[in-house]
């Protein structure tokens, strides 16, 4: 395999752990505790990219243009009012 994954590449520990910037020891916590998807090949866990990519943008943290005005808190007030 090359050094990034293609869309169809399953991945080992290490390629996954430079693919996400993540060190090893995170990953297989996650994998012991079903957070991240994974498989076995004969024992051996492995990725699929696919996978990982559709995990990550359930994992993308809500930016300010997607917020609704009713999930949004206001922590500082500018209107002069008491909160």
């Amino acid at each position: 395999m090359g050094d990034l994954p293609k869309n169809d590449d399953v991945m080992n520990y290490k390629q996954l752990s430079a693919y996400l910037k993540m060190g090893e020891t995170t990953l297989r916590q996650k994998v012991m505790k079903g957070t991240i998807p994974s498989f076995k090949i004969d024992g051996a866990v492995r990725f699929s990219k696919i996978e990982i990519d559709e995990w990550l943008k359930g994992h993308k943290r809500k930016t300010p243009e997607n917020k609704t005005p009713e999930n949004e808190t206001d922590l500082f007030p500018t209107d002069g009012e008491n909160r």
